[in-house]
C-alpha cells in the first residue's frame, strides 16, 4: 500500500498539471504531500526543517532568474537583443537553421559551462527575440537541456552524483559515462525529431530536417568522443565544435557576421567558465552558509551564494549598464517577475524535499517508489531510465536524482545478477531527460520569457521524454542480453 501512496505526489503533479495548470497542481499536491508526510510517521520538526530546505533550494533557483531577467532587460533596453536578432541574418537565409544552431548549441553549451538551469533562463530569451513563439522556445530548450544536462556542470551529475557517493573506480566511471553519451546520442535522435514537429506545429513548415540533423550530428560526434576522454568537458567541447562546424557549413563566401552584441553574452560564459577550470577560484566560491540542524530535525540546509551564477549575471548587467551609460537599472521589472514565480515555485520544490526527508521511522517515499519499480526483475532496464527521469521530476536535478536512486539502481543491478555500470549509465541518461519536464525548469524558464502557461510547455515536453527514456531502456535491455 505505502507503495503505491509514494507514487501519489508524482501522478497528482503530471495529473493536475495537464488538466488544471501547474499552479493548482502544486498547491494540491503540497497539501497530499503533507498529509503523507506526517503518516510516514515523520514529525512536525522535521517538517518545518525540510520546508526550510525547500526555501533555501527556491531562493538558489530565483537568483539565476533574478540574474538572467535583470541582464536581459538591460540589454534589451539598450537596444543589443535587437542587434542579437539580425547578427545572424547572413549565416543563412533559413530561420529553422537558425533556431536549432542557437537552440542545440547554446543550451549545451551554458549547461556545460554552468548548470544551474542557467541554459532555460538564456536561449529562450533569444529565440522569443529572433521572432519565435515563447512556449516554442522554452519547450524545445528544456528538450535539448535533457540531452545535454548528462554531464552537467563540468561533470557534475557522474562525478558528483555517482563516482563520489558509491566509491565508483575511475574505470567503471569511464564506462558509465560512455555508455551513456551513446544512449543520449540515439535517443537524442527521437527528441530531435519531436522537436521538429513541435515547430511544425507552432511555428510552420520545416524546410531543411536534413541541414537540421546534420547540426545535431555536429555536437554528438564530438560530445561521444570527449565523453570517453573527459567527461566533465563534454558538453562545452561538443557545443564549441558544433558551432564552429555549423557556422563553418552555413555561411557563404563574402558574408559578414556581426558578433559585436553577443560579447556580453561571452563575457558570461567567461566568467561561469573560469572557477570550473582554476581550482583556487573554484575553492575561494566554495563559501557556504550552513544550518546544520533546522528546528532540531538533523535536517541540514545551506547556501553556496558565490557558486551561482547570480553573481555573473548582476556583474555582466552591470558591466552593460555602464558601458552604455544606462540611466536605469530597471530592477522593478526583474523582482516583479521574481515575485510571482515564489508562488508556484516554493509548493514545488517543497513537494521533493518533503517526499525525500519522510524517511525518518521507515524508508522514504522516493525509498518505497525504488522499491516498487525493483520487482519487475529481467525487464528492470526498461524501467531504469524512468527511475532517473522521475528523480529529476521530483528533485529538479540531474545529480540530486543521480544522488537519491544511484545506490538503489546500483543495489538493484547486483541482486537481479546484472552489470551494475550499464544500469546506472540507464539511471544517469534517465535524470538527465528528466530535465525537460522537472517543473522547477519549467516555471523558471518560463518565467524568464515572460510565459505564465506552464501547462503547455509540460505537454509539449512529457511525451518526447517519456518515448525517449523507454527508447534509452529498450536498448540498455538489448545492450545487457548481448
Amino acid at each position: 500500500m505505502n507503495h503505491l501512496l509514494a507514487l501519489l505526489p508524482i501522478l497528482l503533479l503530471v495529473a493536475v498539471s495537464l488538466t488544471k495548470g501547474v499552479k493548482p497542481a502544486v498547491l494540491v499536491g503540497w497539501a497530499v504531500t503533507t498529509g503523507l508526510f506526517f503518516y510516514w510517521g515523520a514529525g512536525t520538526a522535521h517538517y518545518l526543517g525540510a520546508l526550510a530546505v525547500s526555501l533555501l533550494t527556491t531562493v538558489n533557483i530565483l537568483l539565476v532568474v533574478l540574474g538572467a531577467i535583470f541582464l536581459y532587460t538591460i540589454m534589451q533596453h539598450r537596444g543589443l537583443i535587437e542587434q542579437i536578432t539580425h547578427s545572424l541574418d547572413q549565416l543563412h537565409p533559413s530561420r529553422e537553421l537558425r533556431f536549432f544552431l542557437l537552440a542545440l548549441g547554446l543550451t549545451a553549451f551554458f549547461e556545460g559551462v554552468a548548470g544551474f538551469g542557467t541554459p532555460g533562463a538564456i536561449v529562450p530569451l533569444i529565440l522569443v527575440a529572433l521572432g519565435f513563439e515563447a512556449v516554442l522556445s522554452v519547450a524545445v530548450v528544456l528538450l535539448f537541456d535533457g540531452l545535454c544536462a548528462l554531464f552537467g556542470a563540468v561533470g557534475t551529475p557522474i562525478l558528483t552524483g555517482l563516482q563520489l557517493p558509491l566509491g565508483l573506480p575511475s574505470d567503471q566511471v569511464q564506462t558509465i559515462g560512455i555508455t551513456a553519451a551513446f544512449l543520449m546520442s540515439v535517443v537524442g535522435l527521437v527528441v530531435v525529431w519531436f522537436s521538429l514537429r513541435l515547430v511544425r506545429k507552432l511555428h510552420g513548415e520545416v524546410k531543411h530536417p536534413r541541414q537540421i540533423l546534420l547540426l545535431y550530428f555536429f555536437f554528438v560526434v564530438p560530445f561521444c568522443f570527449f565523453a570517453w576522454f573527459a567527461p566533465e568537458l563534454a558538453t562545452v567541447f561538443g557545443s564549441l565544435s558544433m558551432l564552429v562546424l555549423s557556422v563553418l557549413y552555413l555561411r557563404k563566401k563574402g558574408t559578414t557576421l556581426h558578433w559585436q552584441p553577443w560579447v556580453p553574452y561571452a563575457g558570461l560564459a567567461l566568467l561561469l567558465l573560469l572557477p570550473k577550470l582554476v581550482e583556487p577560484l573554484r575553492q575561494g566560491l566554495s563559501w557556504e552558509l550552513a544550518w546544520e540542524d533546522l528546528f532540531g530535525s538533523g535536517i541540514r540546509g545551506s547556501l553556496k551564494p558565490l557558486q551561482s551564477p547570480f553573481l555573473p549575471f548582476v556583474a555582466v548587467g552591470l558591466g552593460v549598464a555602464v558601458f552604455y551609460k544606462s540611466q536605469r537599472l530597471y530592477l522593478s521589472e526583474s523582482f516583479k517577475k521574481v515575485g510571482a514565480v515564489f508562488v508556484v515555485l516554493f509548493p514545488s520544490v517543497a513537494i521533493a524535499q518533503l517526499m525525500i526527508f519522510s524517511g525518518v521511522v521507515q524508508p522514504s517515499m522516493v525509498s518505497h517508489i525504488a522499491g516498487l519499480l525493483s520487482r519487475l526483475g529481467d525487464v528492470y532496464p526498461v524501467v531504469a531510465p524512468g527511475i532517473g527521469v522521475m528523480g529529476a521530476f521530483i528533485t529538479g536535478s540531474t545529480t540530486i536524482s543521480n544522488l537519491v536512486f544511484g545506490p538503489s539502481q546500483q543495489q538493484t543491478a547486483l541482486a537481479l545478477g546484472m552489470d551494475p555500470a550499464s544500469i546506472l549509465a540507464l539511471q544517469l541518461t534517465g535524470a538527465s531527460l528528466g530535465n525537460a519536464i522537472c517543473l522547477f525548469n519549467i516555471i523558471a524558464a518560463a518565467s524568464v520569457a515572460n510565459l505564465k502557461d506552464y501547462r503547455a510547455i509540460l505537454s509539449h515536453t512529457l511525451v518526447p521524454t517519456l518515448v525517449a527514456a523507454l527508447l534509452a531502456g529498450v536498448l540498455g535491455m538489448v545492450w545487457l542480453l548481448v
